[in-house]
């Protein structure tokens, strides 16, 4: 396992690598956590350099290319996070929209928690996510689903 720093417009986050699949992404102070993330210094390994790359990439309007995900999850979590990656950079869907997809049109709710529990936030856009009728909630850092949804927003008629 192989933690690392990594800096962006929302606060230094912590990546957890596991070989070359990123396992855990947290940002700092995050009420998600509970706590602040543990302090992690910078990236020791090769898939560890590649992340950080793609993550500046990402935060300064490029295309962080494929990165491997892998999230700890339930199988359900697993299907809501496949369907929130499906949703194109800068669009959202709804909880509902994401529970049809994932195969459970009618836990809606727990789609909610899925993205609560989303190990890997930003990378699995859980700030895509919204109620029908409006934002929805948010378990990251305050203002950070804004940040994102704005960012992905203006990124995406490139």
């Amino acid at each position: 396992m192989e933690r690392f720093a990594v800096a962006s417009p929302l606060g230094s986050l912590t990546v957890t690598l596991d070989g070359n699949n990123i396992t855990r992404l947290e940002f700092p102070h995050s009420p998600r956590n509970g706590k602040p993330a543990r302090p992690a210094g910078t990236p020791t390994s090769p898939a560890g350099a590649r992340v950080a790359a793609a993550l500046e990439t990402y935060f300064t309007g490029g295309d962080p290319g494929l990165l491997k995900l892998r999230p700890s999850g339930t199988a359900f979590q697993q299907r809501v996070w496949d369907a929130l990656c499906a949703v194109p950079a800068g669009e959202t869907a709804t909880y509902g929209e994401l529970a049809a997809r994932a195969g459970s049109p009618r836990a809606a709710r727990a789609v909610g928690q899925a993205c609560a529990r989303n190990p890997i936030p930003v990378l699995i856009p859980c700030h895509r996510a919204v109620g029908a009728s409006g934002p929805g909630g948010w378990s990251g850092l305050p203002g950070a689903k804004e940040w994102l949804l704005e960012h992905e927003a203006s990124r995406a008629g490139e």
